[in-house]
């Protein structure tokens, strides 16, 4: 009987949450325009805005989700503290809350634990999961290193007040610099916060319904252009949940991926450090399985001697995957013992063993007549 009653019962709405992720996009749809009616477009309007979606955007992006969230990257204390003011501007909960059910829904993604589980639709996935509380709601008990941690802590605690400090104090600033002080409210305020939440949650949307998997089929997230150019390069969605503590999103030098090269660029000058990224072989590895499993039924119509040379193709292969393994584990004891001439040898045989390795995996895939694609 209880079991009836707790069935039928209705999911609780976290009104605040409904009024603040409903409201703020009705007031932008009526407000803007009308300001732009009555006042025009000034230059410094636009650019305040994108300058604050892409500041706030990379406190989420390279902060709350590379580095808090995965561990893909560290940095020194100064830095972490722009990341989370940054990350609290964008008005998405503390990083503490903000990792904890990220990293739920990477270790139950698809799955009825999935806090924002596609499965449950595309509304549930892009919003609703913030508005209704779910079984989840304010559990923190799986990032325990965050909240351990000093500065996380801080910002927890002082949330509300750090997003509302500086989603009203700033732009209220640049409106008194260029005395516009409602149009900086409209554009760098209001439809800032806006962009960045539906920039935000269509990753877990759109980039878990539309798009390539390239690398693993065995989760939703797919790779979508589209989305990295409105998050600032999150949308390489597949590549993420395959390899999730790889700093980087988007891996080829043409994929949109600013926050790649922001923490790149720290990383140059001493402000960023620990940057991890997925070998080559792991990742030949993973999209050799990939492909194996997806051509599994071509690979059977083989002739034997068609069959025979995808054989041996395979065998080259997994060869070289043992090589370039071989080489890193040399390289890596040359680098440690401090022989730098010997170090840099064997970083110049592991590049030749990727490059050995890479061929033999084009091999592969051309015996499979599959179309080309991107290369590891």
């Amino acid at each position: 009987m209880n079991d009836e009653i707790h069935a039928t019962q209705r999911p609780k709405v976290i009104w605040f949450n409904a009024l603040f992720l409903f409201g703020t996009p009705l007031l932008a749809a009526i407000v803007l325009p009308w300001h732009i009616w009555a006042h025009g477009v000034q230059w410094s309007e636009p650019v305040a805005f994108f300058a604050l979606w892409w500041l706030t955007g990379l406190g989420i992006t390279a902060g709350y989700h590379r580095m808090f969230s995965h561990r893909a990257w560290w940095a020194p204390r100064p830095v972490r503290w722009i990341a989370l003011v940054l990350g609290a501007a964008a008005w998405q909960n503390s990083a503490i809350s903000w990792c904890a059910s990220h990293r739920y829904h990477h270790k139950d993604v698809d799955t009825e634990e999935d806090p924002y589980a596609i499965t449950k639709g595309f509304w549930h996935a892009h919003m609703l999961w913030v508005i209704i509380e779910g079984a989840r709601h304010d559990d923190i008990q799986n990032v325990p290193d965050l909240r351990k941690d000093a500065l996380c802590v801080w910002q927890h605690r002082h949330y509300n007040l750090i997003a509302g400090s500086f989603n009203f104090g700033v732009p209220l600033v640049l409106g008194l610099l260029t005395d516009n002080v409602l149009g900086m409210l409209l554009w760098a305020g209001l439809l800032r916060v806006v962009v960045v939440h539906h920039a935000t949650f269509f990753i877990n949307s759109l980039a878990h319904m539309w798009g390539k998997r390239t690398w693993n089929d065995s989760h939703s997230a797919r790779d979508n252009a589209f989305v990295a150019l409105l998050t600032l390069g999150e949308g390489y969605h597949n590549f993420h949940h395959t390899f999730p503590s790889d700093y980087r999103n988007g891996i080829r030098w043409y994929h949109f991926d600013p926050t790649k090269w922001l923490i790149w660029s720290l990383s140059r000058v001493g402000l960023a450090y620990d940057l991890r990224r997925s070998t080559i072989d792991r990742r030949l590895r993973k999209r050799w399985e990939f492909l194996c499993a997806r051509y599994q039924e071509q690979v059977g119509t083989f002739s034997d001697s068609l069959r025979e040379q995808f054989d041996d193709a395979e065998r080259r292969l997994e060869a070289a995957i043992s090589d370039v393994r071989e080489r890193r584990r040399e390289w890596g004891q040359k680098a440690e013992e401090m022989q730098v001439k010997a170090s840099r040898d064997y970083e110049r045989a592991c590049r030749d063993a990727e490059r050995r390795l890479l061929a033999e995996f084009r091999e592969v895939q051309r015996l499979l007549r599959t179309p080309r694609m991107e290369d590891a």
